[in-house]
């Protein structure tokens, strides 16, 4: 399982469903009711901005971006595959 980073940017009056979306996904992995072979491991928000990181393991970068699409969020987001150095 590959390990990525989704980006997400916001306008500041989505904010609201941006924090409803994520709360409904985050209850999601919590309760283990993620499709099969995704793991959301963290949801870093940037002080002050209205943009987040999270975290995910997934089978493939295309499958991590169908389920972000399925998902629909009120944001930009961009999907970046990670290669741990360290």
């Amino acid at each position: 399982m590959a390990e990525f980073i989704i980006e997400h940017e916001w306008s500041a009056e989505n904010s609201e469903r941006v924090v409803k979306t994520v709360n409904g996904i985050v209850e999601m992995a919590k309760s283990s009711k993620l499709p099969a072979g995704f793991l959301l491991k963290e949801v870093n928000v940037v002080a002050g901005e209205t943009k987040a990181f999270c975290t995910w393991n997934a089978p493939s970068k295309s499958a991590i971006a169908e389920l972000v699409q399925k998902v629909n969020p009120p944001t930009k987001w961009s999907v970046f595959e990670l290669n741990r150095m360290y």
